[in-house]
């Protein structure tokens, strides 16, 4: 929020009403904050870039953190969350994760070896001073976030490409990504205990797990890709309670999808059809349809995120050629488009700042 200073003082009772007017305007003017976008950049070409758009300005920085830093990111980001004052930035072919303060500026590099082996990390997730990364090379670490250093490492299952919190266990989701020419993919979710740190079973999903997240319902909720070909993907939701499958949503093949409230955003691209899918799903009847409403059309989505502050909904679209920018939408609650703006190569992760 800008700042106002009084540099000169004429009349006491102009400096009076001149600061009451600007500690009106202070209070009842808010940020709307900034929006990041994680872009993958294409795969060894080490050109991964974090893009910053500034909501109130309707201004953007598409590399932002080569501004921020004079650097670039890596090789290949792969997820961005924002917890306890600072951004983490997994990049996964450079085998770092990224840690920076709100306003971008580097506080620390944690790598992710084992040995001479790189543990290739994928998705991040926090919980009480603690995040937890899991890597392609199976294992999850735990980082304290005040020293920024790795505690321990525990077993999941083969190539984990997602982890979320519910009900004191981690959830990692084991998708058996590195076997996609033998097609022979992971169909399990790990189930980690947060106190003992160790895996305490395994629950049968569908083929190929992916994208993992909790709801606000406290259920958690995976989509599985499948074999990109004779089987499709879907999303599950698991009862932590019971560690079991409790739901399939059916025609609810998607690329990613996101959660609030009783709502489940999921976007797609159907070949088939040349064109985006972009829907809503109520979590607890299963009921499906359309989400944008103004007929505005996304060439090629492949992420989704929700604004928590306000409900607006992003989905992002890369290039036709997966090396160009990119572009970012963003909707209101009710589907219409309310602004769009350009991003890096393959925008991916969006998370909010205010």
């Amino acid at each position: 929020m800008q700042q106002f200073k009084l540099f000169f003082f004429f009349l006491a009772a102009v400096s009076s009403l001149a600061l009451t007017s600007c500690t009106k305007d202070e209070t009842t003017v808010a940020s709307n904050g900034s929006v990041y976008v994680l872009n993958q950049g294409t795969m060894n070409y080490n050109n991964s870039t974090v893009t910053s758009y500034n909501i109130d300005k309707a201004t953007s920085t598409i590399d932002w953190y080569k501004a921020q830093n004079g650097v670039g990111l890596g090789d290949t980001g792969n997820d961005m969350a924002v917890y306890g004052g600072k951004i983490y930035i997994v990049v996964n072919v450079s085998s770092v994760l990224t840690v920076t303060d709100l306003n971008g500026k580097f506080l620390k590099t944690i790598s992710f070896q084992n040995g001479s082996s790189a543990r290739q990390p994928r998705c991040i997730a926090f919980n009480k001073n603690k995040a937890y990364v899991c890597s392609f090379d199976g294992s999850v670490a735990r980082i304290d976030t005040t020293s920024l250093s790795i505690e321990a490492y525990a077993t999941a299952g083969e190539n984990p490409d997602g982890i979320c919190v519910a009900n004191n266990n981690l959830y990692v989701s084991n998708s058996g990504g590195m076997n996609y020419m033998t097609g022979n993919y992971g169909t399990t979710v790990s189930v980690i205990n947060i106190s003992s740190f160790t895996e305490t079973q395994k629950i049968t999903v569908n083929m190929n797990p992916f994208t993992i997240h909790t709801g606000d319902d406290g259920n958690v909720y995976v989509l599985s890709h499948g074999n990109y070909g004779s089987i499709g993907s879907e999303i599950q939701m698991i009862n932590p309670q019971t560690n079991t499958v409790a739901k399939t949503y059916d025609n609810s093949s998607a690329a990613d999808f996101a959660l609030s409230g009783s709502k489940l955003f999921f976007c797609n691209y159907d070949y088939a059809a040349n064109a985006s899918v972009v829907k809503v799903m109520n979590v607890s009847t299963g009921a499906i349809s359309n989400f944008i409403t103004d007929g505005t059309t996304v060439p090629s989505a492949s992420s989704i995120a929700v604004n928590p502050s306000n409900g607006d909904v992003y989905v992002t679209s890369s290039a036709a050629d997966y090396v160009s920018n990119g572009t970012v939408y963003c909707f209101g609650s009710t589907g219409k488009l309310k602004f769009s703006f350009a991003s890096g190569v393959n925008p991916w992760k969006v998370v909010f700042v205010r």
